[in-house]
């Protein structure tokens, strides 16, 4: 009979050493694990974290060069046709004097207002994507430039209804036909140029005034004289927020070595 041997199934236990090794080298691996992937979560957000500074210091930019545009250009031209519109319904006779009177009420409240930057409120109202900006006197920067954003939403609220209240009372003289043409003019116009204001070539030749009555204009103007208050009131918040703005930009700037 042939005889068969049974194989010994008995292993000799490792040396401690080589549990110590096995178990070090798992140690090892899932630490590096947790290292490699922490890595590539900090290169991800770092890279998040300047796509946010970019979109925020290109809107910036933008936003400085609107503000200066109404600091510079806008505010200066708009007191000067609130002062003819006065001076005009003041010493000209009404009569003979539509084209002039009506281009001067129409360039005189012409409101040209501020609207904020996009993408810098939009980092504020996205916690996640602010928690992203590890630099502190950048985060101090953007809160610091929101506070003044958020005083100017507050009183530009109120200054467009008033606004809206002396549009509404230039239909008292002026005809509904000529209200729309003169709007679609500045609208165009605005396209062209951002203060894009009426011409005297932009009134109709044959417009007429629903009333002559002195004291109907003479209401009207002290209506836009408390708007252009207002309005250069507002000036000194445009003031506030761009001086704000361009010291964030600079700190930006700084901060993340960015080129002009």
């Amino acid at each position: 009979m042939e005889v068969h041997h049974h194989p010994d199934l008995h292993h000799k236990e490792k040396p401690w050493k080589e549990y110590l090794l096995e178990g070090l080298m798992i140690f090892l691996a899932v630490t590096m694990g947790f290292f490699a992937e922490s890595l590539r979560e900090h290169i991800a957000n770092k890279e998040k974290e300047n796509q946010i500074i970019a979109s925020l210091v290109r809107d910036l930019k933008k936003d400085t060069a609107r503000l200066n545009d109404l600091i510079n250009t806008y505010m200066p031209e708009h007191n000067r046709w609130t002062d003819s519109v006065n001076k005009y319904i003041d010493s000209l006779p009404l009569k003979g004097n539509e084209r002039k009177i009506t281009m001067a009420v129409f360039n005189a409240t012409d409101w040209n207002t501020y609207a904020p930057p996009e993408v810098a409120l939009n980092v504020l109202k996205d916690a996640g994507a602010f928690n992203l900006i590890e630099k502190e006197k950048v985060k101090a920067e953007i809160l610091n430039f929101n506070t003044n954003i958020n005083e100017y939403i507050k009183y530009s609220a109120f200054i467009t209804e008033v606004e809206h209240k002396v549009d509404t009372a230039s239909t008292s003289f002026t005809p509904r036909q000529v209200q729309r043409d003169v709007v679609a003019k500045l609208y165009i116009n605005n396209a062209k140029n951002t203060n894009g204001f009426v011409e005297f070539d932009d009134i109709p030749a044959d417009i007429k005034f629903k009333t002559y009555n002195k004291a109907v204009f003479v209401s009207y103007l002290k209506r836009v004289d408390e708007v252009d208050n207002l309005l250069n009131d507002m000036l000194g918040q445009y003031k506030r927020i761009f001086n704000e703005e361009t010291k964030l930009l600079n700190v930006l700037k700084k901060e993340y070595h960015l080129e002009e």
